[in-house]
Formats: C-alpha cells, structure tokens, sequence
C-alpha cells in the first residue's frame, strides 16, 4: 500500500466516549496502525473514516505505518509542530531518568579505575541487570507518547531506516543529550563528586593508553549494530507487531541491551563496554570534564545506524517474497 493511502499517523486512541466508531463496535473500521520507531511493538488505534485526521500528513509523529520517503522524512516543516517539541521534552525527561537510575548505578558499582581492574566481570553483571531493568521499565513509561527512544541510537537507526523524519531525530537528539547532562549534573551534585582521572563510567570510560582507536571503533559499532538489530525485530519493526506486541517488545529490547553491555563490559583491560548510548556517555563525562576518545561513542552508533539502515532498504520486512 502507497503511504499516501495508507492512514499515516494517528493523534491518540478514541475512548468509548468518543464520537469516532470504538474498536468494539465497528471492528471493520478500525485501522490497526503499527507504532513505527516506537520501542514496544505497536498499538491499535481506533478511527473513523470521517475523522478529520485520518489522512494526516506523517512528517509529525512517529506512528507512520509504511516507510517514507526520503522527501517526506527529510521535510523540515516538522521543526513548526507544537506537539513535536513536546515529544522531544518528554524524550529528554525520560533520558534523563535513565542516565540519572544507569549513573548511579555506575558511579557505585567501580568508583575508580583500580576497583574495575580487581575484577570486571561482577561490575559488568550488574550493570547489565540495571540496564535491562531500567529501559524496560522506562520505555513503558515514554512509548505511549514519544515512542520511547531516549537514546541517539535508536533515534538515529530509525532515521536511516526511514521510519523517522530528519526533525524528530534533531529534536530527539539535542533533548536525549540535554536530558542526559542535567541527570549528571544532578548526581554529582547529590553524590558530592569531585571528578578526577581515576573515576571510570561503565560503558564510557575508555583507557586510550591500552585500547586502540581501531578497537574502540569496532566495540562500539558492532555493539550498536546487534542492539539495532534486535530492537527492529522485537519491537520496532511494524511487521513484528503481532509476534511480540506492545508488551514483551521493550523487555526483549531490555535484555538485548542488558546482554550488550554485559559481554562487553569485562571483555579487555582499559575498556568497560560499549556505550549504547551517546547522551548518556556526553552527560555523565561532560560533568567529569573526560573527553577521552568520546567520539568513538557518536561514530559508533552513526555508523551502525547507516549500516542498517542499507539493510533495512536492501531487505525490506514487509516487502512480498516472489513465489
């Protein structure tokens, strides 16, 4: 189906109290609009035909149904939108509450660069239950109005993939980033942290002097590739709805990071995992005043996001196979 046929994006859901036909009365009527770049599988929506939105533009919201076309997502029309804006402040409150639940975790579990090198493997478990926990947990809570990202990765990887407009991925971005560096500044304000070379952050913390450039590069693409790649399968591709679902889709997309960040955390001396997540790595290292190969954490995951996105194009999920 032709995107500009096909109901492109939805407001919110229709109560029973609605003027709009209920799902429940009027089954036949009711579009089944799959949440694409939204981490949690989809959600039914119900509309009517006579809805005054129901052949909406899909350059504002994240509900787009097929995937667009590189006019429509690189539409800059989306920097206008009220309600974007508002999806963007609420990405960067819910990064924020992720890098603020992660940061501490981090701060606690290796304080200093000689905790982490008596033994990395414990650390490494723990801060992938914590991760796993807290994404889940928080993509449940932003989903159902952002689409759940708080993180430049999916954001971008959705971008290349053409299930998000140019707009919402700059938008996205900056908020992630911002809501990322005030959750920073909060806990070094709360933990009292003076900094120093010897503190190390989980998933951000780089020994140049031990891991190479070239390392560093391919942990951390590889590492973002796989997490996109199963965050596609399990919940943000809309071919994948009816698999997994609004439900199981975040806590699949939970363990995927929580296995990422685990088999890369106790991996090599000098290297405590990949990131996965750039604004976290720029909020709690911007606080530190650590710069220490931090563009690795940026290339990684354009690079894996571009990779993927070629895939995305090249096999696409919903496309028939010839008999």
């Amino acid at each position: 189906m032709d995107i500009r046929d096909y109901p492109a994006y939805l407001k919110g859901p229709h109560t029973a109290n609605s003027s709009s036909t209920t799902l429940w009365q009027r089954p036949e009527q009711m579009v089944s609009n799959p949440f694409v770049s939204r981490l949690g599988g989809s959600r039914a929506f119900t509309l009517d035909v006579a809805d005054p939105n129901y052949n909406e533009n899909p350059r504002n919201t994240p509900h787009t149904g097929s995937p667009l076309r590189w006019k429509e997502s690189l539409d800059l029309r989306g920097f206008l939108d009220g309600e974007l804006w508002k999806q963007a402040i609420l990405e960067g409150w819910g990064t924020s509450m992720l890098v603020w639940l992660t940061g501490l975790a981090a701060y606690s579990l290796v304080p200093t660069v000689s905790d982490f090198a008596s033994g990395a493997l414990f650390p490494a478990l723990l801060g992938s239950f914590v991760n796993a926990i807290s994404l889940s947990l928080l993509i449940f809570s932003a989903s159902p109005i952002s689409g759940g990202h708080m993180n430049p990765l999916i954001s971008i990887s959705t971008f290349f993939g053409r299930l998000t407009t140019l707009p919402r991925t700059v938008l996205y971005v900056l908020f992630q980033t911002a809501g990322a560096t005030i959750a920073g500044l909060l806990i070094r304000t709360a933990l009292s942290k003076q900094g120093g070379p010897d503190i190390v952050i989980l998933g951000c913390w780089i020994d140049s002097s031990v891991v190479t450039v070239g390392e560093a590069v391919i942990l951390e693409t590889m590492s973002c590739l796989s997490l996109i790649f199963i965050a596609y399968g399990v919940g943000l591709d809309p071919q994948q709805r009816n698999v997994y679902g609004p439900v199981l889709g975040p806590l699949f997309i939970g363990l995927a990071l929580g296995l990422c960040t685990f088999v890369t955390g106790a991996l090599k001396p000098g290297y405590t995992g990949a990131s996965l997540n750039p604004a976290r790595c720029f909020g709690l290292m911007a606080v530190e005043g650590k710069w220490n190969l931090h563009w690795v954490h940026w290339v990684g995951p354009i690079a894996a996001g571009a990779l993927h996105g070629v895939l995305y194009w090249a096999v696409p999920p919903g496309k028939p196979r010839k008999m």
